[in-house]
């Protein structure tokens, strides 16, 4: 009967090791696959940042052409106003004194 005792401890202790060690190595795939999934998870959100600031200066740099350019055009535009101006001002002034000269005379 002693020996059936023994048997059944010695089998119960083997059980439990095993069950131990089964337990450890889940928990240590657990970590394993918890790690991987971090990492993953870090990787595409580092990834996603860095796009999100490629695609950050890219947009700056085409509103400040897109400004330049259209500052450009109005300095054009102004200049182009700014002769015209100048051309009917002048044009008119010598109208202006040509009849004040002849209405004198």
């Amino acid at each position: 009967m002693k020996e059936i005792i023994d048997q059944i401890i010695e089998i119960d202790s083997l059980a439990f090791e095993n069950k131990t060690r089964n337990e450890q190595a889940l928990l240590s795939k657990k970590q394993e696959y918890q790690d991987k999934i971090s990492g993953y998870r870090n990787k595409r959100l580092s990834e996603a940042k860095n796009k999100a600031e490629s695609i950050s200066a890219e947009t700056d740099n085409f509103i400040s052409e897109n400004e330049k350019s259209n500052e450009e055009q109005l300095r054009s535009i102004s200049a182009s106003i700014k002769s015209a101006y100048s051309k009917a001002e002048k044009g008119l002034i010598k109208k202006i004194f040509n009849k004040l000269f002849v209405l004198e005379g």
